[in-house]
């Protein structure tokens, strides 16, 4: 008889609803785009599946391709979802990443009466998207993608914006921020592109200078009372504050998190999916769940701090051990990159200068956000 599976708290379930899209972004981890599309028994296995492993939260995550392509799909997996959860008193949260072109006004209120999270992959100005993230023959997406972002925030949906940040584009990252944060957008994922080469010490003065001066985005803003957030300085300013990245925040390689191709195949991260013809990352299926051995093999290559980090004093701030950013820029999941290093110690340099003059100035909505043990004693002092 086969075990029960561990149960746990949080558990992520990812649907890579297809691998076709309406774009051709260069930089896509997804590889070539095709019409192959999740069944809804293959979705209906894969909720079960994480189903039998979530003891209180399930997040529900929507990804592809595209995964408004195969938009009845997601609808009606979304409802089985919050009717399953519901009735075994399980919290649902659930998201959808999308490029945000077929974000109609009808789609945006369907996933607000919902309560989903809308990540919208946008790249900031014209000139930064459109230099990576185009249409079939070349064509520009950005006023598509604009048009849809700012539909889902004119209309109160939870928004994130998800940056690719790469060599073509990075001086231009300070100017994107600004005007997605003019339209309102407050929560901003910054991910560079890994696979693109970073080595030249003129391109990392220019990330060095792109990063500063989205510091200082970031601190007037606070100063304003407008502040967002963006992961590369509130994560670092997050970890200063605990000591490093928990267990939980680190690399899960297929413990907690499902991520499930079309096919039913399981993979432990979202960006090891691809064309879905690597054995290499394979844990399982949806139909007898991630198999133990393989799971156990992969944690065992990527949890344990590499030997170059050791004396390193900042390693446990460091994203080291994240198996994709590894994979793509050193070509094996256990070794972080010298890339890496810069960047991780950039990020930390950056967040902690900033966040310094914050706390100097005893910023109330800083102090909110990252210390708000220190905010309540102040108000009762007053």
């Amino acid at each position: 008889m086969a075990a029960e599976p561990t149960r746990h708290d949080d558990v992520h379930l990812t649907l890579f609803l297809t691998h076709d899209c309406n774009l051709r972004c260069d930089y896509c981890y997804g590889g070539a785009k095709s019409r192959r599309h999740m069944s809804l028994a293959t979705a209906r296995r894969a909720l079960e599946l994480a189903l039998a492993r979530t003891s209180a939260r399930l997040h529900l995550v929507f990804f592809g391709g595209e995964p408004l392509l195969r938009w009845r799909t997601l609808t009606v997996v979304a409802e089985e979802a919050l009717v399953r959860t519901r009735k075994a008193g399980i919290e649902l949260r659930p998201t959808v990443t999308t490029n945000g072109t077929l974000l109609t006004a009808a789609r945006i209120a369907w996933l607000r009466e919902h309560g989903f999270v809308v990540a919208v992959s946008c790249d900031g100005v014209r000139a930064a998207h459109d230099a990576h993230r185009t249409g079939p023959g070349g064509r520009s997406s950005h006023a598509r993608t604009a048009g849809g972002l700012r539909r889902a925030l004119e209309a109160g949906v939870p928004v994130r914006t998800v940056l690719v940040l790469d060599p073509a584009d990075v001086d231009l990252l300070p100017e994107s921020l600004s005007w997605l944060h003019s339209l309102g957008a407050v929560d901003f994922v910054v991910n560079p592109n890994w696979h693109a080469d970073w080595t030249p010490e003129a391109l990392r003065a220019r990330w060095e200078r792109a990063y500063a001066a989205a510091a200082d985005l970031w601190v007037a803003a606070f100063r304003e009372g407008r502040p967002f957030w963006l992961s590369f300085l509130d994560d670092k300013v997050s970890t200063h504050l605990k000591g490093g990245y928990t267990p939980a925040e680190r690399c899960d390689l297929g413990r907690r998190n499902l991520v499930v191709a079309p096919s039913g195949r399981l993979y432990p991260c979202d960006r090891l999916v691809g064309e879905d013809r690597d054995e290499r990352f394979v844990l399982g299926d949806v139909s007898s769940g991630p198999v133990p051995e393989r799971v156990a093999e992969l944690v065992r290559r990527t949890c344990a701090l590499p030997p170059d980090c050791l004396e390193c004093v900042v390693a446990p701030r460091c994203r080291n051990r994240c198996a994709c950013a590894n994979l793509a820029l050193t070509g094996t999941v256990e070794t972080p990159s010298e890339t890496l290093c810069f960047h991780e110690q950039l990020a930390i340099r950056t967040a902690d200068a900033a966040a310094a003059v914050l706390f100097g100035e005893r910023n109330p909505a800083f102090l909110r956000r990252h210390y708000p043990e220190a905010q309540v004693r102040a108000s009762t002092r007053r």
